[in-house]
């Protein structure tokens, strides 16, 4: 039998996996730069080339959570609108 580890509870009652997680952050990432170089602010993206990046990959489970706090709302919000510049293709849904 395969155990599946859920990382954190959405707000809206979602049991969301590590993997997930990494996922939607990226997803919003991604949004907010194309949305950002729509608005000719470029800010974000030269600092984190400055700067760069570990990864989502590489951050403990703890910074993950972190992470998806900060972004959660502002995730929500760019899907309730129609926002996202692509789709994540789920593969398991669990409530």
């Amino acid at each position: 039998m395969i155990e599946i580890k859920f990382l954190v509870k959405t707000e809206a009652g979602e049991f969301l996996t590590r993997q997930q997680v990494i996922d939607r952050l990226c997803q919003y990432d991604v949004y907010l730069m194309m949305r950002n170089i729509h608005l000719e602010d470029y800010s974000w993206l030269s600092d984190t080339r400055e700067h760069g990046f570990k990864g989502y990959k590489n951050y403990t489970d703890d910074e993950l959570k972190d992470e998806w706090l900060e972004s959660e709302a502002g995730w929500s919000n760019m899907i309730a609108d129609g926002e996202q510049p692509y789709d994540i293709v789920s593969t398991m849904g669990v409530k």
